[in-house]
């Protein structure tokens, strides 16, 4: 290929032959893939089946009494198709390749056609991570505003848009012990506020104690966590290793987890990895890639879809503080809106 000028049937012959893994990358060039569980193989449905015990061991006896404390917990998840439509002009986005070959890109390893369609792939990734993961809410297809409608978000229903269901049905509650009111979280308190609500959480089940698991926070709580303990030590935390931070008083098993997909939001989830579930494809004929003529020679078409979807393994698993905290009225360190209600079953449940 010249140097100068785009060949259009390069990026049609490696768009082809490197069709798999172009949708690959749409959905997981993004930090979620490596902070959580992924299950692929998802064409429409998933059902995750956790295996819950009552306390199971007993004295020996001669007759036969078997327990009844076994819980198989069904949940579904589900994958919805997202798709993207492109008229792009290569020839423009050229002179942003060239600048590349100026700073050392070799491009017998990194070819204008892997650049181009990777860059397109990549930002389908980036929206996922930004749009989708949490704040997705796949009833905004039903918008009379058509913006609003075909926008990312309205793909699928994201974790936060999950939890706010699961709260309105009461699935996830002060009183099933999986929600634990913090109030506003914020650099002068947030070291204490998610040290309680660790030990919370492991209070309603004390098995957390021996487990790893994941405290998924945005960076701005992050930031807010190393701002109040710097403070309240006059160091950043030291209690880090191979890149992870783990929260004060956990030893080393609750990882603090910031992740850009959640915005600025104080909302916070804790659990094991596993219970955390990306779900994707990857592997049917309803994904596809193309690279087509529309008819304008300098034009080319791109064409992605990808499955993507997100679910809790079981909700006994989960424990997250309550949404109000996003809101106007919550920098007053107190539960408001429907948490209020909540606040009001059980004291224990909150932290200061």
């Amino acid at each position: 290929m010249a140097t100068n000028a785009v060949d259009i049937s390069a990026l049609q012959a490696y768009c082809e032959q490197h069709a798999p893994e172009l949708i690959a990358l749409a959905v997981k060039n993004n930090e979620l893939f490596e902070q959580m569980n992924v299950i692929a193989g998802v064409t429409d449905k998933y059902i995750m089946t956790s295996l819950e015990f009552d306390k199971i061991f007993k004295p020996y006896a001669k007759d036969w009494d078997p327990n009844r404390g076994a819980r198989l917990t069904p949940r579904t998840g589900y994958v919805e198709i997202g798709q993207v439509e492109l008229e792009e002009e290569p020839q423009a986005y050229r002179k942003t390749y060239l600048g590349k070959l100026l700073k050392g890109t070799d491009p017998n390893q990194h070819p204008f056609e892997k650049d181009f369609l990777e860059g397109i792939s990549i930002r389908v990734s980036n929206d996922i991570n930004d749009d989708l993961a949490f704040y997705g809410d796949k009833s905004l297809k039903q918008s009379p505003t058509p913006s609003i409608a075909k926008s990312v978000k309205a793909i699928n229903d994201g974790f936060f848009t999950i939890i706010n269901k699961e709260m309105t049905a009461g699935n996830i509650s002060v009183g099933k012990k999986n929600l634990i009111l913090t109030g506003d979280i914020n650099s002068t308190n947030a070291v204490t506020k998610l040290k309680a609500f660790y030990r919370q959480a492991c209070k309603y089940n004390p098995a957390l104690r021996r487990q790893n698991v994941k405290l998924y926070i945005s960076h701005d709580v992050m930031d807010a966590y190393n701002d109040h303990y710097q403070a309240l030590n006059e160091a950043l935390p030291y209690n880090t290793e191979f890149e992870k931070t783990f929260l004060e008083g956990s030893g080393k098993r609750c990882e603090l987890v910031a992740l850009s997909a959640m915005g600025s939001s104080k909302r916070i989830m804790l659990g094991p990895m596993m219970n955390f579930n990306i779900l994707v494809d990857q592997q049917s004929d309803q994904e596809k890639v193309h690279v087509f003529t529309p008819g304008n020679p300098k034009v080319i078409g791109f064409y992605l879809a990808a499955a993507i979807g997100f679910e809790f393994t079981t909700l006994h698993a989960l424990w997250t503080n309550e949404a109000s905290v996003d809101s106007d009225d919550s920098g007053s360190g107190s539960a408001s809106g429907s948490a209020s209600a909540s606040a009001s079953a059980s004291a224990s449940a909150s932290v200061s």
